[in-house]
């Protein structure tokens, strides 16, 4: 059999280097100088590190990790290869033969440097082999030879070529570690620091750890968050209408980022993925040391007291003080979306109700989204400080909307604005309505420059169109700011306010289950039953299997020892993970 140079090859080989390389991240700082060196390299002293070295990474155990991983993917796990040497062997398009060679007890390892001339680092693997002679006779002796081994003699790797075609990764064999990597010169530059330093470190107890320096941190982990926060905004700089809430949380959390000195991720598999992130803030009290003592922090009760039926509820919390430094952020970007911008004496308004309703409400606000056959509904409750002075804010907020320059960029989105009383008599407490109309055709303002009004969206055929009409209800009571709004806002808000004393997300087994590990340092949480979701968008409420998908982040200052840490993690349940390799062998 003949090794060509394919697409499909390549996709394989490139699989191979993301899932061991993490993308291009890896476990640094492991090192250990009293371990034990490998005895395939015995006599090869370590080597320095390459420059410009961002990243190492050490899965551990790959037969074990694999077992692992395929038991996560259940059924169509059974068409996969048995062991991490046949996984191996079949990614690079190796005889199956020499899949027994591969150890898949001992660790692999990877490591990646940056490369300003390229668009992604330079990085290469090491796969642990029982015999590493023994390897390139079978793949270069016999009739099947698939290779000639090509000694380089400043590295002792011995460079694998195959004898027919051109092969989509370098391949090399240096003691007993099979090297691979995008082109021979990256296997000659990283090769020797994988395969004779290495082995030295100390192993990680997870199935994948990964470290990353402050330069891999400043470069291309900042540079790939940055472009992910700029594609999410307008051409102008501006963030979008759906970018706007996040904006302030956004450019934060990429200011911490940037003040990392380093960072630490795993993954450890069970029943279910669970990956971490932590990071070591910098001396100097930059924005990751500030987060990590003045993040507002507490435990998880406000999104179990979420209605019971929520598929998904996020939960915030913040200190007064940051949402104060927030507040010009929120209206320079909520500025961006009105043409022409705001005139100084409308801007210092909306500043002023903006800053009021941040003073007046409490330390965090919960919020979760329901399904029902009419559609979805959302809905809110969040802490109250000054009960009298948030409702006073609020009414100067929805006061905003009459300035000139909102009223006019409503009109030319078609849209008219109105408040009011609800009769909702089952609840205690006076009721408001705001509602959003759609009027029958956008404002044109005449003159040169006026903008043109949008077009009205078509649906797909057989597609609900949006409302014409949505209304949002909200209640400001001493035990907290309740707001629904959505397909049937009323029914929202009822149950926002009775869940609080009665049936809650804290009564579903599965949804307990899977926050209760989060402990009492959170600053931000996500939930989200995806399969139960997509079920209620396909018309089906309450079908769909428990899967919860949680992610979370928060922050411990330097206590007993140990130094002060922003930590996120993403806890991901069997379920889903089966859902989501069925759907992705589907396309």
């Amino acid at each position: 059999m003949i090794v060509r140079p394919t697409s499909a090859v390549h996709r394989r080989a490139a699989a191979l280097l993301a899932l061991v390389l993490g993308l291009s991240a890896g476990a640094l700082g492991c090192k250990s100088p009293g371990g034990p060196a490998d005895a395939g390299v015995e006599g090869l002293s370590p080597v320095p590190a390459p420059a410009g070295l961002i990243a190492e990474a050490f899965l551990p155990t790959p037969d074990a990790t694999w077992a692992k991983v395929r038991a996560l993917l259940g059924g169509p796990a059974a068409l996969l290869p048995g062991s991490a040497g046949a996984l191996a062997a079949s990614l690079l398009g190796l005889p199956i033969a020499v899949a027994s060679e591969i150890d898949g007890n001992v660790p692999v390892l990877g490591v990646a440097v940056e490369a300003p001339d390229r668009p992604r680092p330079r990085a290469a693997l090491g796969i642990h082999v029982k015999d590493g002679g023994r390897l390139i006779d079978q793949l270069t002796r016999g009739e099947g030879a698939r290779f000639r081994a090509k000694p380089d003699a400043a590295t002792s790797i011995a460079l694998l070529e195959p004898l027919q075609g051109a092969s989509p990764v370098a391949l090399g064999v240096l003691g007993n570690y099979l090297l691979v990597a995008e082109s021979p010169g990256d296997l000659t530059t990283l090769g020797p620091y994988v395969a004779r330093t290495m082995p030295q470190a100390q192993v990680p107890k997870e199935d994948l750890a990964i470290e990353l320096p402050r330069p891999a941190i400043e470069g291309p982990v900042l540079r790939a968050a940055r472009s992910a926060w700029d594609k999410a905004r307008g051409p102008d700089g501006a963030p979008t209408a759906t970018a706007v809430p996040l904006a302030p949380m956004i450019e934060g959390g990429l200011a911490v980022l940037g003040d990392l000195e380093r960072a630490r991720l795993t993954l450890v598999l069970d029943e279910s993925a669970h990956l971490r992130a932590s990071g070591t803030p910098k001396a100097g009290g930059g924005p990751a040391s500030k987060a990590s003592t003045d993040l507002a922090v507490g435990d998880v009760t406000p999104l179990l007291d979420l209605p019971a039926d929520a598929l998904a509820g996020i939960l915030v919390r913040d200190r007064a003080a940051s949402r104060a430094e927030n507040v010009p952020k929120l209206v320079d970007a909520l500025a961006g979306l009105i043409e022409g911008g705001l005139p100084p004496a409308e801007r210092e308004r909306l500043g002023a109700a903006i800053r009021a309703a941040s003073d007046a409400r409490g330390d965090w606000f919960a919020g979760g989204l329901r399904f029902n056959g009419g559609g979805p509904t959302a809905f809110v409750r969040a802490a109250v400080g000054d009960r009298a002075k948030l409702e006073a804010a609020i009414q100067d907020l929805l006061g905003a909307a009459e300035l000139p320059p909102i009223k006019a960029a409503l009109q030319r989105e078609g849209i008219r604005a109105s408040t009011g009383k609800a009769e909702l008599p089952q609840l205690e407490g006076e009721v408001r309505r705001v509602r959003f109309e759609q009027t029958a055709a956008a404002s044109q303002p005449g003159g040169a420059g006026a903008s043109p009004a949008r077009p009205a969206r078509k649906g797909a055929p057989g597609a609900a169109l949006p409302p014409a009409t949505i209304e949002l209800l909200y209640l400001i009571r001493d035990d907290g700011l309740f707001a629904s709004v959505g397909n049937d806002p009323g029914a929202g808000l009822r149950s926002a306010v009775a869940a609080a004393q009665g049936e809650s997300l804290g009564d579903v087994p599965a949804m307990k289950a899977a926050l209760a590990p989060l402990g009492a340092d959170i600053a931000f949480a996500l939930v989200v039953e995806p399969l139960r979701l997509v079920a209620s968008r396909l018309g089906q409420p309450g079908a769909g299997d428990p899967a919860p998908v949680v992610v979370a982040a928060g922050a411990a200052p330097a206590a007993a020892g140990a130094p002060a840490a922003i930590w996120a993690r993403a806890d991901i349940a069997a379920a889903a993970i089966r859902e989501l390799a069925r759907l992705g062998g589907a396309f």
